[in-house]
Parts: structure tokens; sequence; C-alpha cells
């Protein structure tokens, strides 16, 4: 028994160690997340992080993931998905993205190809929409 309990803390050094003991910040990557479908539409499927989210004071934060069933043009580039850190006002039914990664592959793989930050302004989810079904996994609703 001691030694399995010492072979589990120099395991949990070890982890430490490599990753700097530091939490990833940012959006996840497939390897990392736990992608859930929540919708499709004729153009993409979109799946939220349930183990990104994040409540602060008023507002929660998701990342969620578009994986688009064609290529789509984001300025110079080209790109089969994006994932997004998006901010959710849920008292007032508000979102913006904070930051946004196109990738060249389907699921958040591949080359970056670009990435955005946060716009500023929260604007209101209209029912129906990807990013309204996205709001209601991220606030519980």
């Amino acid at each position: 028994m001691p030694r399995r309990c010492m072979l589990l803390v120099l395991s949990c050094v070890w982890m430490t160690a490599c990753t700097g003991g530091e939490p990833s910040s940012g959006p996840t990557t497939i390897s990392v997340a736990d992608w859930s479908k929540v919708g499709e539409t004729d153009i993409y499927v979109y799946y939220a992080d349930r183990g990104s989210i994040r409540k602060a004071d008023e507002t929660v934060t998701m990342s969620d993931l578009f994986d688009y069933k064609t290529a789509q043009t984001e300025g110079d580039i080209s790109a089969l998905s994006k994932i997004t850190v998006r901010e959710y006002d849920c008292q007032n039914q508000k979102s913006q993205p904070v930051k946004t990664t196109w990738y060249a592959d389907h699921m958040g793989s591949g080359a970056v190809g670009r990435t955005t930050g946060a716009i500023g302004k929260l604007t209101t989810s209209i029912s129906g929409t990807s990013t309204a079904v996205l709001m209601k996994v991220a606030c519980g609703l």
C-alpha cells in the first residue's frame, strides 16, 4: 500500500512538472475538450464544451465549436471549423464572442488560420439561433 501511494504522488509531481503546474487558458481543442453536439444546420454542426463553463458574477463563459460541412472563407483563409470562447449575460439574454479561432480541418484540428478577439459589445440572442441554443446550455436554462 505505501508503495502505491508513493507511485501516485510521484505521478502527480511528474504531471505537474510536465505541464508547468498552470491551468490551460483560452479555448480548448478537441484533444482535451468534451464536445457535446447541441444542434445542426444545413451549413454546420455545433457543439458545446460543458466542462469549460465558468461562472463569474453575472456572466458565464463557455467554449463552443462550429464544424462546417464545407470550407468557409474567413478573411483570406479557408476553414472547416472554429472554436469560440463566448461570454453570456444569462439574466439579460445577451452574449459576445471573447476569442474565436478558425481551423483548417474539422473539429478544431489542423493549422490555425486566424484568431479574433472580443468585439466589446454584448448583443441580444435571437430565439432559434445557434447562439440562443448555446446560451441555454451555458446558463443552464
